[in-house]
């Protein structure tokens, strides 16, 4: 494949192909039992030109993780007007962790994520990211270091929500959520006698979070990520 040359728009339009029929295959199936085949037989592209713009499957999930992430937020910003910087993390990780308790499939996929170092490392990259650029123009902007250690630090939590899915005994995701939103605004210096209050204001927006956890499932994917 060296030497191909595509025109940016044609590259976009043939990463839609292949992110929306991963996706589709994805959260149908699930992750472990989609192949590259299907992917190739549901997106119409070809084999070689999948591999050419991605490495393996673990690759086309980092980019499709990575789409999905800037669709969340950009929902987020359009709904959260007025709202903090830290409100605005914290519907991300609600809208995560909602979309992740409603459905298996889901789950399985996020599971297959979180247990993957590479796919876990593109997760903490992409909230480190999103942290930074939230509040780069504050009073209070953070380092890319400074960002990527807070990230670390909520997704492992939230890698351990996605375990907990698996236990023997039955998990309730509601009680769980409350102490990793609490996390995120500690990682924020917040002080803790006013945490209680800005997660109750989050609560009172959940169906929120919830239909645009299921709109990003359903929906096609928009802008295509590298």
């Amino acid at each position: 494949m060296k030497g191909r040359q595509w025109s940016e728009q044609h590259t976009v339009e043939v990463r839609k192909k292949i992110l929306n029929a991963a996706k589709d295959l994805f959260t149908s199936q699930g992750y472990k039992k989609t192949t590259i085949r299907q992917i190739v037989d549901k997106s119409g592209i070809l084999t070689g030109s999948i591999y050419y713009l991605y490495k393996n499957k673990d690759e086309i999930f980092q980019s499709l993780i990575l789409s999905l992430t800037k669709q969340c937020i950009k929902s987020i910003d359009e709904v959260c007007e007025g709202e903090s910087e830290d409100y605005k993390c914290m519907a991300a990780i609600a809208i995560e962790m909602h979309a992740i308790h409603a459905s298996p499939i889901v789950c399985e996929c996020f599971y297959a994520g979180y247990t993957s170092p590479a796919i876990f490392e593109k997760f903490v990259e992409v909230y480190a990211e999103l942290e930074y650029e939230l509040f780069k123009d504050t009073a209070t902007p953070y380092s890319r270091e400074e960002t990527f250690h807070q990230a670390l630090t909520v997704r492992s939590a939230m890698g351990g929500c996605v375990m907990a899915h698996y236990f023997n005994e039955p998990f309730d995701y509601e009680k769980y959520l409350d102490p990793v939103l609490s996390l995120v605004l500690y990682l924020h210096g917040v002080p803790r006698d006013e945490m209680s209050g800005i997660i109750a204001h989050l609560h009172e927006r959940d169906e929120l979070w919830k239909y645009i956890g299921k709109h990003l499932r359903d929906a096609p994917v928009e802008e295509p990520e590298e």
